[in-house]
C-alpha cells in the first residue's frame, strides 16, 4: 500500500511539474515582428533600434542620408540585406542604388543602416534578404 501511494504521489508531482513548465504565452516571434521597411533621418541615441524623423517625405540637403530600419517577422539568420532604391521618372522606376549590407549578427529580426540620396524626386526603397532573395518590405518616399 505504501509503495502504491509513493508511486501515485510521484506521478502527481511529475504531472504538476510538467504543467508548471508549460508555456502559457502563445506569442511567438512571428507575432511580435512584422515584415516592414521604414525610413528616417537618423538613429535614436537612447534606443538604437528606432529611427528619428521617421517618415516618407524628406527635404533635399547636401549629403542627405536616409536611414532605414528593416524588420523581418522571421529571424534573418545572419543574412546580408540588399537595399534597392529606385527613382520614378516619367512613370517608370529605375534603379539608382543597390547596396548589400553585411549583417553584423548571426541572428535577429531588425537591421539598420543608411544610404545617400543626391537629388530630389519620388523614390521606392526595397529591403531584400540576400539568403533566399526574400523581399521583406518596400517603402515609397519623396525628396523635395
Amino acid at each position: 500500500m505504501m509503495k502504491r501511494a509513493l508511486v501515485l504521489t510521484g506521478i502527481i508531482l511529475l504531472l504538476l511539474n510538467a504543467g508548471g513548465c508549460k508555456k502559457s504565452d502563445s506569442t511567438t516571434s512571428s507575432d511580435t515582428y512584422t515584415d516592414n521597411l521604414t525610413l528616417g533621418l537618423g538613429l535614436n541615441s537612447t534606443n538604437l533600434f528606432q529611427l528619428v524623423a521617421q517618415g516618407t517625405t524628406f527635404s533635399m540637403t547636401p549629403n542627405l542620408m536616409i536611414y532605414w530600419r528593416l524588420e523581418s517577422k522571421d529571424d534573418m539568420a545572419g543574412s546580408a540585406v540588399t537595399i534597392k532604391v529606385e527613382k520614378l521618372t516619367n512613370g517608370t522606376y529605375s534603379t539608382v542604388l543597390s547596396t548589400q549590407y553585411p549583417n553584423p549578427q548571426s541572428y535577429g529580426h531588425i537591421m539598420l543602416s543608411s544610404f545617400p540620396i543626391t537629388s530630389a524626386g519620388s523614390y521606392r526603397a526595397t529591403g531584400i534578404l540576400v539568403n533566399g532573395s526574400k523581399t521583406i518590405g518596400t517603402c515609397n518616399f519623396t525628396v523635395q
